[in-house]
Formats: structure tokens, sequence, C-alpha cells
């Protein structure tokens, strides 16, 4: 009998609320399949935000390379690529889907803070992509925007109103509000149910691949009051931030900080539109409500996993991990939007395979285009070619990944060795007058990257390797950044606006 396979995602999760063991909560589920699975200790996504990361799941394909670069703009998922489920389905298995796709863009333009519209047009072509069931809970702000079927089920309960008038329609800079409905209606509570629900149709006999998606973290912070209970603030971990780093005017993120531009998510949710705005008492009750959405999602990944072991015993994989990460409160910002910090571009990483007891804890770089190959390997499918991920077992045994790529509309990094370049543009259309920005920060120096080397002449030859590695990979930077007039030129002239020509 073929081995069934268990993906369990969540979305926006940072790498600390699972591997720091001083958090202040307990995550028994997550915790117990860490003592008996494979820990990736150094796990990258291929794209800092959500689309463009679950398409590389999905095809083991770097964004440039599906197409698929935005949350916001550009590609859908292509029909015509090989995916996770046509694949593994070639080698009959059923397969099922329960919670998040996000693999077309969202029509954000269209949201409307007073009403939630159509979606089934989302909900076919997801189906097209080759699942046999769909449980479609598409990111809790979708819930309130667009009919999924989480949403559905609300209006016929009568609730969906409430829930879009609290977070969306009646929502406040610089506030928080609480949960105004039962946990058990909370959309992560959702898809665990219809996951577990779904789990009680399912037999021994039949092998099966079950991706479980969960939307949280991910804001709004909108869980459930009960579980904010089970954690601990008092023993809550530092923020990691500096006074007066945003005084440097050559890091993208200051715009976020002071309310003068593009910002990540939570500056755009504060007062003025600025994360300085945000008192200490602010970070306490956001960190405390994101840490509570992990603890609900904890609760319904146990009994998860528990039924799913009941039924195929030691013939299951599970794999664990995030699309991206969040800041949560770093640098004095939350989300992820706009930026490339580690923060958002480290992810938890957690495969355990059939009948393993123990953990293993392995320190070499892989990169989510590993998860694809690797899923397939699982299920005995043919792994198709000229696609940017390996089996992750190939990658561990060369090493780890020389050289880490993660990328999405207007903004990219690359990390080699102990060095990252990060080059970030005010938006995704570039003219000739677009400012773009550029860092370089030395990892083992300054992990937390207060220091921006970029201009510094010091590190020039450094610099300069880093911007020859973005150059050679094919289309990276010309996908990345879409051009309204003139070439693709993305290299700084020196003085933080304009282009220079570069080859590209």
């Amino acid at each position: 009998m073929k081995p069934s396979i268990l993906f369990i995602t969540t979305d926006e999760q940072h790498l600390d609320t699972l591997y720091r063991n001083d958090m202040p909560y307990e995550l028994p589920a997550l915790r117990g399949l860490m003592s008996c699975s494979d820990v990736y200790e150094n796990a990258y996504t291929a794209s800092p935000v959500c689309l463009p990361a679950r398409c590389t799941w999905m095809t083991g394909l770097m964004p440039h390379r599906n197409g698929c670069v935005s949350n916001n703009f550009g590609a859908s998922l292509p029909l015509q690529l090989p995916n996770l489920f046509t694949e593994i389905k070639k080698e009959g298995y059923t397969s099922s889907m329960h919670g998040k796709c996000h693999f077309v863009p969202c029509p954000y333009p269209a949201v409307r803070p007073y009403l939630t519209q159509e979606y089934e047009h989302f909900r076919l072509y997801y189906q097209s992509l080759g699942m046999d069931h769909l449980d479609l809970q598409d990111d809790k702000n979708i819930t309130m925007w667009y009919y999924d079927d989480c949403s559905i089920e609300m209006e016929k309960q009568g609730i969906l109103a409430p829930y879009r008038d609290v977070f969306v329609t009646n929502k406040r800079a610089g506030e928080l509000p609480d949960y105004p409905l039962p946990k058990e209606t909370h959309p992560d509570s959702w898809t665990g149910r219809k996951a577990l629900e779904y789990l009680d149709t399912c037999s021994a006999d039949q092998p099966h691949f079950m991706w479980v998606s969960f939307s949280g973290p991910h804001y709004p912070m909108d869980v459930p009051s009960e579980y904010e209970a089970r954690v601990d603030m008092d023993r809550d971990i530092p923020r990691e931030y500096r006074d007066g780093e945003w005084d440097d005017e050559t890091k993208h993120n200051r715009m976020g900080y002071f309310g003068t531009g593009p910002a990540t998510e939570g500056a755009s949710s504060a007062v003025n539109n600025a994360s300085m705005n945000y008192d200490e008492e602010y970070w306490r009750k956001w960190r405390r409500k994101y840490y509570a959405n992990l603890v609900q999602i904890d609760d319904y990944i146990g009994e998860i996993i528990e039924k799913a072991t009941a039924i195929w015993g030691k013939d299951l994989y599970i794999v664990f991990t995030a699309d991206h990460g969040d800041m949560m409160g770093n640098h004095s910002l939350w989300g992820k939007n706009s930026c490339l910090y580690n923060d958002v571009l480290r992810v938890p990483l957690l495969i355990h395979h059939p009948g393993q007891s123990e953990e293993k804890r392995i320190s070499e770089r892989v990169c989510s285009t590993e998860v694809f190959p690797t899923l397939l390997d699982m299920a005995g499918a043919e792994i198709p070619g000229n696609i940017d991920g390996e089996k992750i077992d190939e990658v561990v045994g060369k090493g780890g990944r020389d050289v880490i790529f993660s990328s999405t509309e207007g903004r990219v990094s690359v990390i080699k060795g102990q060095w990252k370049l990060s080059v970030n543009g005010v938006g995704f259309e570039l003219t000739d007058d677009t400012r773009i920005y550029h860092e370089m920060y030395d990892l083992e120096k300054d992990p937390f990257e207060y220091t921006n080397l970029y201009y510094n002449d010091t590190y020039r030859e450094k610099r300069e390797e880093l911007e020859a590695l973005l150059e050679a990979e094919p289309n990276l930077m010309r996908t990345i950044f879409r051009q309204k007039t003139g070439p693709a030129y993305w290299f700084n002239n020196g003085k933080g606006t304009g282009y220079e020509v570069n080859g590209l």
C-alpha cells in the first residue's frame, strides 16, 4: 500500500513561534510532531507573500518562472503546469484541500467594506487544478469580502455580518477588537472542523494526499478570546528593535514606520499609517492575539494528526510548514508587505517519515521549492524536469543551497553565505524616477539586519558579487520589476533614485 500524505500549512507564521523553547504558550501538537520529525532549521520561502509562495509549493518553480509573482497582479497558477494534485493523482491517490488556496490574485480593488461578494469563479478555478475535494476558506479577509465556502456557511447562520462589521466595516485605526462570535465559528476552527469531518470518510485501503491549509495567524488579529487566556504575556520574549534605527533613509521600511509611503499591513492599520504610533501596550496586545491564534490552530492540528494516524498508522507522511513569516513587532513592524527581513523569509519546516520516532535537526539551507518534488517523491510520482526544486534529501546531501532567492512583485532578496542583498522598489510599475532601495546585511555579525552596508565601499566586492547573482538568474529582475518606460534597469545610481544600464 502506498503511504498517505498529510500536508499542513499555516499563513504568516514566524519561525520563532515554533522553534524557540521560551515562548509564552504551549503548542503540544506541533511540538509533538517536532519530536518525531526532521526539523529544518534554515528553510526559506521562495516568496515573502502568499500567492507566489503557494504557487511555488504547487509547482516547484520560482515565482518568476511560473509567472505567479504577486498577490494582486499577473498570473493565476497556470493550468498547463504539473502541480501537486495532478501529479500525485497519477499514482492512484485521492486528494483533498481544506482551507486556503490563494492560487489566483485577489481582486483587492473590488473589495467593498459593506458587503460580501461572489466568489464561485475562484472556487471553480481551484477545482480545475485537480483536487478531488475542496473545503474553501481562502483567507480570513476573503471570508469577509467574498463568498467562499466558510462565509456561505456563516451567512446561513446569520453571523457573517457581525464578523465583517467588526473587522472590516467599522474597523478603526490602531484598535484590536475581540472576535464577536463563539470560538467554533472562527474561520480557522471551520478549516480544522472540515478536515476532521473529511477524515471520517477516509479509509486505510485508499492512499490519500490531504492538504490542510489554515489562514492564521495571518491578520486580522481576530482570535477568539478563550485562546488568549492560554498565553502568558509576562513570559513573552522581547521585541527586536533599536531606538533610532529608522533614521537611516536608505531603508525601505522607514516609510511604514514614519507613515510617509508604502508600508507593511501593520502600518496601514496604524494612526496616520505610521507604526511609530503604536505604543508598547498595543504591541503586547497584538502579539498575544497572534500567539493565541497559533494555540487555536495547534488544537486542531493535534486532532487532525491523531485521526489521520488512526486511519493510516505508520503508512503516513506528515509535512508542516508556513508560506512565509511575519515581522511580529520586530523593527516595530507587523505584517510582511514590503518586507524582506529574515523574520518574513525564514519559515518552519517539519517532515515526519512513516514510523519515525526521533527528532532530527538539519541545519543546511533549503528552499520552499523543495516541497513540490519532495511530496511527489513520497507518493512515488514522477518529478517533472526543468523545475527549480529538488528532493530535500538531495539538497541536504549536497550541503544545502549555496544561494537562496526570494521574490515577489517589486522586491527580491538574494542570500549567499552570511551575506544578504535586498532590492526593494516603491510599487510594482517602475518609471525612470522610481526610487529603488538597496540593503545589504552581514547576517553573521548583524543577524537582525540593522546596519545597511550597501553603500559602504568596504564591502563593494561582496555587493557586486550578490548583484551579479541577480543578473545571472534568467528573467528574474525583468519579471519582478515591471517598468512602464525604458529598459529594466534596477541598479542604483548611488543616490537612491533612477537606473543605470546594467546589461539586462
